[in-house]
């Protein structure tokens, strides 16, 4: 089986699309153990430890003891220490339940567990193949592994000798956070990739589930960044049902709950939520949040009041896509909202430009795409208290503030200083627009890249669709005079030697002669995409990047702000970003609309930027 969680997952990672329920008052928890493990996860290791200080601060403030078992330290050994006797287990890590794609027949030396160091002097190194990541499946928990199972799981997980499984508190509640198959949803790192079917989801709940409910506990698992949040609602709600504080949860969809009883424990439900997470996924419904388990027991096993059934099915949703508005008060709180929906804490750097002029924010774009981060804007002199708030929600590892100091202050760069949790503040600049955004691609894109986009770096209209496309495919937006390559990107083309060009507008914004320049750097094609007019070129780059398009962000094309943080979202789903008229819907949007038939649509901005009326121009066409 190949390692289970990829950068993509980080992008992912992800925000909720359902609304923060705030957790109760707490109460006290005092006596309580909370066990938190971390399982190697590679590169994600630092995020996920963040995820488990989350944890760690909301069990404190509710009054339990912590107890860690953190990569590189979470061998067997280890995490059996920490979890015996414990009332709440939290898992993070690589996840390994079944059905999976790995293998037609249930492991379970391997499957329903947790993945963990072999040793405590691999790092963070998560390579099932190369030994320094074991999976510790259900027989492992349970203490029933024998000679017949896996070398590794042998080695590694306790043994074969039937008694070195783990006995947490009686009544235990075990939270599965951030792990392939727990919640039930799959591995899709390629939009071509099935959606989990209801079956599947419930299947793997199911077998997750097992040796907990057999040991028994009780099961939760989210996909959300809200473990600590659950944990804090077990803690402090003792006489709450868990069936109640699930309905609680992040996630929780009443018109998209499955219940079903569990195979295999008396009493005790599956329950699945198919939901929607904007950065994971390609923004389309997987299975973020379950429970398993009797949902009138409250923790530490008492019978609560009966939880009410599942309500029934909703009435048929009406045709067309859904329709969604991302916005702020300014262009700065915009681009926070448009963060805030499409990135969890922890993510791996975040980008801030100016939110004053159009270069630097549309170069850094794509980058941000391929990073797995956002852009957020910036005044000249000062931090916006929208950005300020979203940094501090983000915690990104690493900042890169893009612009030279009279683009962004000297200043602003100290105030980010303590938002970084790796204490990584960096600025990267060039001494003009064009060298801005090659120093960007420089940093960011290795030699080799399929595709380099060329934009004007005098008007935006034409790279604000670029900077999705680019962000589809993996390549960086560079930068050109309308009559003449500038040497800085002449330069960074000939480091990078993409396998072809595109150039983003008419001859009119990119003349002939610049197409013909480009010539000399690559070895494959030079095309142009463009319109007749901004709305045109922005349809030119959708059909000609991508052949549909689930998720369309839509943003004004008459200024730029609302566009700039919505673009590397576009890109790392992918999908299009086309442009609209304040209070029309231009004629070949309409079309290309038509042509993608999106499931949901993002508008990007306030109505005065994008009107009310061009949304129901949006809904009659589509037929929603």
């Amino acid at each position: 089986m190949r390692d289970r969680i990829r950068a993509v997952f980080i992008a992912a990672i992800t925000l909720a699309a359902a609304v923060m329920v705030a957790a109760p008052a707490p109460a006290s928890a005092v006596g309580e153990k909370v066990a938190i493990i971390v399982g190697p996860v590679g590169g994600l290791s630092t995020s996920y430890r963040s995820m488990g200080d989350r944890v760690a601060t909301a069990a404190t403030e509710a009054g339990a003891t912590v107890v860690k078992a953190y990569t590189p330290n979470a061998t067997w050994a280890n995490v059996k220490a920490a979890v015996n006797g414990a009332n709440v287990i939290v898992y993070l890590g690589h996840g390994n339940g079944y059905p999976n794609p790995y293998g037609a027949n249930e492991l379970t030396d391997r499957s329903n567990g947790w993945g963990l160091n072999t040793s405590t002097t691999n790092g963070d190194a998560d390579s099932w193949s190369a030994g320094t990541l074991v999976y510790c499946g259900e027989r492992a928990l349970l203490g029933t592994l024998t000679s017949s199972d896996g070398a590794a799981q042998r080695n590694y997980c306790g043994g074969n000798d039937n008694t070195d499984g783990i006995t947490p508190a009686p009544g235990f509640t075990m939270v599965y956070a951030q792990a392939h198959y727990a919640p039930g949803f799959g591995e899709r790192y390629t939009q071509s990739t099935p959606l989990t079917t209801l079956d599947e989801a419930q299947q793997r709940v199911r077998h997750y589930s097992s040796p907990i409910l057999s040991l028994g506990g009780t099961f939760l698992a989210t996909a959300y960044s809200d473990a600590h949040e659950i944990v804090s609602r077990v803690l402090t709600g003792s006489g709450t049902t868990y069936g109640d504080l699930f309905r609680a949860g992040r996630g929780y969809s009443p018109s998209t709950l499955s219940d079903m009883a569990h195979p295999d424990s008396a009493a005790s439900r599956v329950w699945v939520q198919q939901t929607t997470i904007s950065a994971l996924h390609f923004g389309e419904p997987d299975y973020w949040y379950a429970f398993a388990g009797d949902a009138n027991r409250t923790p530490g096993g008492a019978i609560g009041t009966p939880a009410p059934p599942p309500p029934a099915p909703p009435p048929p949703a009406p045709s067309g896509p859904a329709m969604e508005r991302l916005a702020g008060a300014d262009r700065f709180a915009t681009a926070a909202a448009i963060s805030a929906a499409s990135f969890t804490p922890g993510v791996p750097v975040a980008y801030l430009a100016t939110g004053l002029d159009f270069p630097d924010a549309l170069a850094a774009g794509a980058a941000a795409s391929l990073s797995g981060g956002p852009v957020l804007l910036v005044a000249s002199s000062s931090l916006p208290s929208a950005t300020a708030l979203e940094l501090t929600r983000l915690r990104p590892q690493a900042i890169k503030v893009i612009g030279g100091s009279s683009v962004v202050a000297d200043g602003v760069l100290a105030a980010v200083q303590g938002y970084a949790t790796s204490g990584s503040v960096e600025r990267v600049a060039g001494t003009n627009r064009f060298a801005t955004a090659a120093q960007i691609s420089a940093t960011t894109f290795a030699p080799g890249v399929p595709v380099a986009y060329i934009a004007t770096g005098r008007n935006f209209p034409d790279a604000l669709a670029g900077v999705a496309a680019a962000g589809s495919v993996g390549g960086p937006i560079l930068l050109t005079q309308p009559d003449r390559l500038p040497a800085e990107t002449s330069a960074e083309l000939n480091r990078l030697r993409p396998g072809r060009i595109v150039v983003l507008g008419g001859s009119g914004v990119v003349s002939d002669a610049v197409l013909g320049a480009l010539a000399a750097h690559t070895g494959g094609t030079v095309t142009r995409l463009a319109g007749p007019d901004r709305f045109a070129t922005a349809v030119a780059v959708s059909t000609g990047t991508f052949a549909s398009g689930k998720t369309v962000f839509v943003a004004t094309g008459v200024n730029f702000p609302d566009a700039l943080g919505g673009g590397p979202v576009a890109g790392g789903l992918p999908g299009p970003l086309l442009l609209v008229q304040t209070n029309s819907l231009p004629s070949s949007v309409a079309a290309e609309l038509q042509r993608l038939d999106p499931d949901r649509i993002v508008i990007l901005g306030g109505t005065g930027a994008v009107s009310s009326a061009v949304v129901s121009q949006i809904q009659a066409l589509l037929g929603s």
